[in-house]
């Protein structure tokens, strides 16, 4: 072998090591990306699982709300006046919804009623919150109702 060969293959003893060095960083750097896209997309997967079920929460404290204003067996001992105003944001009462199944959600509605030309309207709003830290949810719903106008 002659001197030029010896030198050049001694020049080129180090360099399988620092390829081998740049592929392994370049790949762990490829795995961390990936394991950071996977956690967001679970994050974003529970959030909107907890905010669909907590808009349905509030929704469904809505209809109970409903339906003690409005019974369907008729009228109900107290008019529904008398019964939304015993939820009032102003006197500080909640009616206080948690859906049957575990699901980890509560709502809270409160009913406002005004009369306007003889009609009674009626304002319900449910708060529904679900999940916990980190992962709270909230959603807010409004419905208004009225009576039916009596001739």
């Amino acid at each position: 072998m002659s001197y030029s060969r010896r030198y050049a293959k001694k020049q080129q003893q180090g360099s399988a090591l620092i390829v081998a060095i740049f592929v392994i960083v370049v790949m762990a750097a490829m795995a961390a990306a990936m394991l950071r896209v996977a956690g967001s997309s679970q994050d974003i997967t529970t959030r909107e699982v907890l905010s669909t079920r907590a808009w349905f929460t509030a929704h469904s404290a809505n209809e109970v709300m409903m339906s003690q204003l409005f019974p369907l067996a008729g009228t109900g001992s107290d008019p529904a006046v008398e019964i939304c105003n015993r939820y009032h944001p102003d006197t500080g009462t909640v009616y206080t919804f948690a859906p049957a199944g575990g699901t980890g959600c509560r709502a809270t509605t409160t009913c406002q009623s005004s009369n306007a030309e003889s009609v009674n309207t009626y304002l319900l709003v449910s708060t529904a919150s679900c999940g916990g830290s980190p992962h709270a949810v909230t959603r807010i719903q409004e419905l208004w109702a009225k009576d039916l106008e009596h001739e």
